[in-house]
């Protein structure tokens, strides 16, 4: 499919890819999700009289979905699928350099992330890119990634990919000028009013030869003509909390929520209202008596007729009902309960039977298989950008390559790695209080029955959250044994 890249063509597919969005009212639906999970709950309802209470249980329970699926530990395996020494040589370099990448680019935290914007808005994106000799990625919104045809969710089928974001003025003219473009016709953005101007960037990423080009524009000139990236992937992973049919956007949990959210809401505001009208006792006089009340102390009161006869009494209302509240609490709890976040899962409970409390917990994950299988995958697809980002752009450099091997300073082309010979395996467990608990006795009957008989291995295996300082311990094993 020939793409075309001059600038009336790109806006032309920028502004049928946002007609998509717009038909299916996505902008306005994604804010209001992000919306109700930070907690602004009660915008735009005209009701100054009424206290607007926020019960945000639908952060606590995203919060701990996204704990459940992304796992804190990420550790990504390369073998050959053929073992002969050169091969081995050269997975080993290239678990050196997916390990450093892993590192530096904070894919634990960036993964994360993705995984809660999944929750929040259905789908969750990583731009990865080289910069400084290294590999990075950044976080996309859901409403800047635009696709070519927005009825296939898989990233690498698309005949292209627009990108939508802002960037400095300053920093774009800088970038045009660089590129020999005209900067006479760039303009601001009219809507950034505050702090420096700021102009959108359509970054269109599209395939041509088997190779993935790239080329920027604003919507009055090409900033960026186009170039060509190398790899054969597009350098962008996406994470889909629920598919739905038929489009690229998928289906997050907050979106189902916010009936229940906003049911909790009106009711607490209404119970506080009637605390507020009706806890205090009301007074009643009579006004053939008295003209007016006054409550002012010591204040002489003029009474016409005998001031022993009543001229006032006081009356207190009925007390709301308790149904209220436990409607209000039965509501937050199915709530959670059914969304698989009972007092088990998050830990409001004494961990007297380790046994039990892990077998509880297992199950409680069950309904997130799905979720689970799609951040492995995910995950995959990050490492297989990596690799394509490595084997394309990194080119000839040095590394220390792994004591068992030379241990020595060696000098490698990467763009010599023969990616389909390697197979890769992504290793992401989600580490609890009580796995780690049980993964500590296997262990240490592990030791006792002298299955497992060297120290190095043994704290090697032990969670760095049971065991502090065991890097330094690690270091001082290896030191006596050498």
């Amino acid at each position: 499919m020939k793409i075309n890249t001059d600038l009336s063509g790109i806006m032309q597919r920028y502004r049928r890819c946002t007609d998509y969005n717009l038909q299916t009212d996505y902008y306005t639906k994604t804010a209001l999700h992000q919306d109700f999970y930070i907690g602004d709950q009660w915008k735009g309802v005209n009701a100054p009289d009424l206290d607007k209470p926020v019960l945000n249980f639908i952060r606590r329970v995203c919060s701990f979905l996204a704990a459940m699926v992304a796992s804190q530990d990420i550790q990504v395996f390369v073998n050959p699928y053929v073992h002969t020494e050169e091969n081995t040589r050269v997975a080993d370099i290239m678990n050196i350099a997916l390990q450093q990448v892993v590192e530096t680019s904070k894919l634990n935290v960036m993964a994360r992330k993705a995984v809660l914007d999944g929750l929040v808005t259905g789908d969750g994106w990583l731009y990865w890119y080289s910069d400084n000799g290294t590999v990075k990625c950044d976080l996309l919104k859901g409403t800047n990634v635009l696709f070519a045809n927005p009825y296939v969710p898989d990233v690498q089928k698309q005949p292209f990919v627009l990108i939508e974001h802002r960037e400095y003025l300053d920093t774009v003219i800088e970038t045009a000028r660089e590129n020999g473009q005209n900067i006479q016709h760039i303009q601001p953005d009219k809507d950034c009013t505050a702090g420096l101007p700021m102009v959108t960037l359509i970054t269109q990423l599209y395939k041509q030869d088997g190779k993935v080009w790239y080329t920027q524009v604003t919507k009055d000139c090409i900033i960026t003509p186009p170039v060509c990236l190398g790899g054969s992937l597009y350098p962008i992973a996406k994470f889909t909390w629920d598919v739905r049919t038929d489009s690229y956007h998928g289906i997050g949990v907050v979106e189902n929520l916010i009936p229940n959210q906003i049911a909790v809401n009106k009711l607490w505001a209404m119970a506080l209202l009637h605390q507020k009208t009706m806890a205090f006792p009301k007074i009643f006089f009579d006004k053939t008596k008295l003209d007016k009340w006054t409550n002012r102390v010591g204040a002489a009161i003029g009474v016409i007729g005998n001031p022993h006869d009543a001229v006032a009494t006081s009356f207190k209302a009925n007390d709301m009902s308790n149904q209220l509240m436990d409607l209000v609490e039965k509501t937050i709890a199915y709530t959670k309960e059914f969304m698989g976040a009972n007092d088990t899962s998050l830990g409001n409970v004494n961990p007297e039977n380790t046994s039990a409390i892990l077998a509880v917990q297992r199950s409680a994950t069950i309904p997130l298989e799905n979720q689970k299988l799609a951040f492995s995958d995910f995950l995959e697809n990050c490492v297989m950008i990596i690799m394509d980002i490595i084997r394309t752009q990194w080119g000839e450099r040095y590394l220390q390559l792994p004591a068992e091997s030379t241990g020595t300073m060696e000098k490698f082309d990467y763009s010599a790695i023969d990616v389909s010979q390697l197979s890769w395996m992504v290793q992401a467990d989600i580490s609890t209080p009580w796995s780690e608990s049980v993964q500590m006795q296997t262990l240490e009957k592990l030791y006792a029955k002298q299955i497992l008989t060297d120290a190095y291995d043994y704290v090697q295996a032990i969670p760095s959250s049971q065991l502090k300082n065991k890097q330094q311990i690690l270091k001082k094993i290896k030191e006596k044994i050498s």
